[in-house]
């Protein structure tokens, strides 16, 4: 009962300031999205289709506004391309229901995040967006990692419902999201600004750092070893490029001590994750056909250079399969990356690999305006650090997502629309701060002509 009174105290006032405010709408609706609280609850709910009603309450009122889908950012216009490649490869797709199934999903997916692009167009915006994502994704991933540490490391066989489901895709949501969790943490007085009292910035500040390595623990409770090298790489990434990069490598360094000492890891972790170098010795089964799924993969583009049709690698894999059933029949391809190159073709893989390409030189672009001289220190400090941990999570899922086929995820398509929205905002900041160094540049007045010097004699 406690728990449907939480939600009803966030939908019900959140639902009212919606009808006018669009921007309360947008975050209702991730926040619906990420924490699912329709699956926290004890009641059934789901008949009561929310999400669609939220996705319209969102949808409608901005379009009746004139608050349109954000279609000039390259971001923006590299995610509808990649809606025209699941289009092409739809005509050759082996079960076109799924392909158009999937194909309406990305579409909504893709309008939502064009519309973020939209509204959240000021820093408090893009820290709210990133404070509610993070926030709802990081209180599970805490309160597992908790409940695993208290009861002496335990294996989670389950992940989050939605595009998360399993333990692998599990692994993959916390460490995407811990990066931005972490950057909500160092700009909560930029998110709360001076409407609370100090002290509630400063318990929120709290609990998403002392979140951080719960999240860590819960994802070597999933025994995902994509997501151990995810955590890994974004964590690595996120220390390199950030401004104390030596404290929280001191910090981390003592972290891993104490762990390695007083924190129980869950019993066979250590041989899980010591196949990763010797898969191919022990005869690792799993690792091995991954590497025969991708070679599946790379078969379908060179026989369907457009693609076999979106999510539908598993119902082509019998007929490409050249080990004729070894390791089972309609598998799915366990890597994002292949995933796009089978379904989508060669074409849909050069728009995949753009749209990364692209978001990081954006991040770094952003990483460098904010070092301009005439920028305000607020300023430069959340360009910074939300581009950092952008960067960051975007190699999480780079080095996760290898291992998992996660294409179409929630969260990294709301990370192309979060890059998209700070690249026009640093980029704005960027042009006030030139203005404002032009204005406070010293005037040089020209000395005034007093006739030419006659030339000294040399001696």
């Amino acid at each position: 009962m406690l728990r449907t009174i939480l939600v009803l105290l966030i939908l019900v006032p959140g639902i009212i300031r919606a009808l006018w405010d669009r921007y309360t709408a947008l975050l209702l609706y991730l926040w619906f999205a990420f924490f699912r609280p329709q699956d926290w609850m004890w009641i059934d709910v789901t008949g009561l289709r929310l999400s669609l009603f939220l996705g319209l309450l969102l949808l409608l009122p901005s379009l009746l506004t004139g608050i349109l889908p954000n279609l000039s950012h390259p971001l923006s216009l590299g995610a509808l391309l990649f809606l025209f490649t699941t289009l092409l490869a739809q005509t050759g797709a082996l079960d076109p229901s799924v392909g158009w199934q999937w194909i309406d999903f990305l579409t909504r997916l893709i309008v939502v995040c064009l519309l973020t692009v939209s509204l959240a167009n000021t820093p408090r915006r893009v820290i709210g967006v990133v404070a509610v994502v993070a926030c709802s994704l990081g209180f599970y991933a805490a309160k597992a990692g908790l409940a695993s540490l208290i009861a002496g490391g335990v294996q989670f066989g389950d992940g989050l419902a939605g595009a998360f489901i399993d333990s692998n895709g599990y692994a993959l949501a916390v460490v995407m999201s811990m990066p931005l969790l972490f950057t909500a943490g160092e700009n909560v007085d930029l998110l709360l600004g001076n409407q609370f009292q100090p002290w509630i910035g400063k318990l929120f500040r709290l609990g998403c750092f002392a979140a951080m390595p719960l999240c860590a623990f819960c994802v070597v409770s999933t025994f995902s070893r994509g997501g151990f090298l995810g955590l890994m790489a974004a964590l690595l990434t996120y220390i390199a490029l950030h401004r104390y990069r030596i404290p929280m490598l001191l910090v981390l360094a003592a972290l891993a001590v104490g762990a390695y000492f007083f924190v129980p890891l869950p019993k066979g972790y250590a041989e899980r994750l010591s196949t990763i170098q010797n898969y191919d010795e022990i005869n690792e089964e799993s690792a091995i056909a991954r590497l025969h799924f991708w070679r599946v993969a790379v078969r379908m583009a060179e026989a369907q250079p457009l693609g076999v049709g979106l999510k539908n690698y598993d119902a082509a894999f019998d007929k490409y399969d050249f080990l004729q059933g070894r390791y089972g029949r309609a598998r799915s391809v366990h890597s994002s990356h292949f995933e796009v190159l089978a379904e989508l073709g060669y074409f849909g893989a050069a728009v995949w690999a753009g749209l990364f390409v692209y978001a990081f030189a954006a991040a770094f672009r952003i990483r460098r305006i904010s070092r301009l001289p005439g920028l305000p220190a607020d300023s430069s400090h959340f360009l910074l650090t939300t581009s950092t941990a952008l960067l960051a999570s975007m190699v999480g899922f780079l080095v996760g997502g290898s291992f998992i086929a996660l294409m179409l995820n929630d969260l990294t398509w709301l990370t192309f629309s979060l890059v998209a929205a700070l690249d026009r905002i640093a980029r704005q900041m960027a042009a006030e701060a030139n203005e404002r160094a032009k204005q406070t540049r010293p005037a040089i007045t020209p000395r005034p002509f007093q006739g030419f010097r006659p030339a000294v004699a040399a001696r």
